[in-house]
């Protein structure tokens, strides 16, 4: 229900329904009605075409996360899931990333940064990465080399929120003390997941924000990359609803 709920209120799904309103407004021959609300519709593309609304909506989330200095020893690092297409990664039995694809690549970059630390994925089966990750590349294999001889890789596909990820993966780490971790995700969804993490007792996870989506500047400038503007605007729209509903239900501490 939830997730219907957010897709029907993400900015997206608002246009289409006001546009899908307007045609059965005009079936009905309320011209008015239909007229105001192709002209709120067009407004509100108008907005995001001229505005830095990603800037406005976007930047605050990815700037209460800053990219830190990193450390000189990682124990591990726990990168959350979400860039993977399953479906097609099944099929075609080539890893397929989708626009968070961002986490997996930063995981493999550190991993050979880092070759004594411990990799966990939530949120995803090891079979999706059965080409991956592995001394031995084969021709499917989009990460390979001498760095993953070894390694300690796991992959805790029971996660299925961000809740579930700070669970799954505090069960299955068990960190002990003064080792350092690093969390990699997606920028704007930094600071919920972080402060779930740390809400859990994993208090010493550094973050290791990518997939940035604003530049940190909001100067206005035409845009005319509406369809993916509005993707990102969905995308912290539900971020910022799902930390409050995080906040509400003591997931986050307040």
């Amino acid at each position: 229900m939830s997730e219907a709920l957010w897709a029907l209120l993400q900015p997206s799904s608002l246009l289409v329904v006001m546009i899908a309103l307007a045609l059965v407004a005009t079936w009905l021959r309320w011209h008015a009605l239909a007229a105001s609300l192709l002209t709120l519709a067009l407004a509100a593309i108008a907005v995001v075409v001229v505005l830095p609304v990603t800037e406005w909506i976007v930047g605050p989330l990815e700037a209460q996360a800053p990219l830190p200095a990193l450390p000189e020893r990682v124990d591990g690092i726990v990168v959350l899931g979400g860039a993977v297409e399953w479906r097609i990664t099944a099929a075609r039995g080539q890893l397929t990333l989708n626009e968070a694809g961002e986490r997996v690549a930063a995981a493999a970059a550190l991993a050979q940064r880092y070759p004594q630390a411990r990799i966990v994925f939530t949120g995803v089966f090891g079979d999706a990465f059965a080409q991956d990750f592995r001394a031995q590349g084969t021709d499917r294999s989009l990460f390979f080399g001498p760095a993953f001889v070894g390694r300690d890789i796991r992959y805790l596909g029971a996660a299925r929120s961000t809740f579930e990820d700070a669970i799954v993966a505090l069960a299955e780490v068990t960190p002990a003390a003064g080792e350092t971790w690093l969390l990699v995700t997606s920028a704007m969804h930094m600071p919920r997941a972080l402060a779930t993490f740390r809400t859990q007792g994993w208090t010493t996870l550094v973050p290791y924000p990518v997939d940035y989506r604003s530049t940190g500047s909001a100067v206005p400038a035409l845009d005319w990359d509406v369809a993916g503007t509005l993707a990102d605007l969905d995308r912290a729209v539900r971020e910022w609803g799902a930390s409050e509903v995080y906040r509400r239900t003591g997931r986050i501490a307040p």
